[in-house]
């Protein structure tokens, strides 16, 4: 909440409740319940195969939840989302920082990328099939073509950022080398827009998963589809609900991440 000054507490039976957090948190969960009041008003008026109510999408959740489907095919998805995501930011961060310090990776590989960066995500599943298969494989490929683009182009900017004065000052203390400055400097400097590049391709991610899976691998977004298929709205809005909560979880895990790495921030 900006403009605070200071922080306001509320001492019951010898513990502080945050009076700023609760305010907060109240926010969260009145729009929580306005949504989920709309959704079920716009229920009431569409049949159920096109907008089915709360009750019904719970109903699925917990059946799905008892029976530990939801946790078999969370963890089909986790097989290519968590190898696509790392791979694909691991290759972005690399080559965004090579174009944002050197001038030569700035004309080869930004040039090339500058080609191939207007292709759409969904041009490239005939080669995720071709080249992988139809498995996690050509999933994962798939993924980790998202995720590039964000973390690169986050990571570029990240390196021009750093300010220049810590360059020089590394240089007067004898790092001359440009491993050593990027890794001493540039890195470090650049580390808060690495985490938001990779903290932002984690959440695209999980979208992507859904076409991601057409190429056939078993998972989430698989079983959404194959829902939508047979008109089963109910579960479609189910998973589509399990996705949010899992782009919840993964980015409250990096975030918590984050600020272990970034505590001079």
């Amino acid at each position: 909440m900006s403009g605070r000054t200071e922080r306001t507490y509320e001492y019951v039976l010898g513990s502080g409740v945050d009076l700023d957090d609760a305010r907060d948190f109240a926010a969260q969960a009145g729009a929580l319940v306005a949504f989920v009041v709309v959704w079920w008003l716009g229920a009431l008026v569409s049949p159920p195969q096109i907008l089915p109510a709360p009750p019904a999408v719970a109903a699925v959740l917990v059946q799905d939840v008892t029976s530990g489907e939801v946790f078999g095919l969370t963890y089909q998805s986790l097989l290519h989302y968590v190898p696509g995501l790392l791979i694909g930011s691991a290759l972005g961060m690399l080559a965004g920082v090579a174009v944002g310090w050197s001038r030569l990776a700035e004309l080869t590989v930004g040039t090339v990328a500058q080609v191939l960066r207007p292709i759409p995500p969904l041009a490239w599943i005939p080669f995720g099939i071709i080249w992988f298969g139809l498995n996690h494989g050509g999933a994962a490929f798939l993924v980790s073509v998202v995720t590039f683009w964000i973390t690169y182009y986050s990571a570029e900017g990240g390196v021009r950022g750093v300010d220049t004065e810590l360059l020089e000052v590394a240089q007067s203390l004898g790092t001359t080398s440009d491993l050593g400055l990027i890794r001493r400097v540039v890195v470090p400097g650049a580390a808060p827009s690495l985490f938001t590049g990779f903290r932002t391709a984690a959440g695209q991610a999980w979208m992507v998963m859904v076409a991601a899976e057409l190429v056939g691998a078993p998972g989430i977004g698989r079983h959404l589809w194959d829902a939508a298929n047979f008109l089963s709205t109910d579960t479609v809005i189910a998973y589509m609900l399990v996705i949010g909560v899992l782009f919840l979880l993964t980015d409250r895990l990096i975030l918590l991440v984050q600020r272990r790495v970034l505590t001079w921030q």
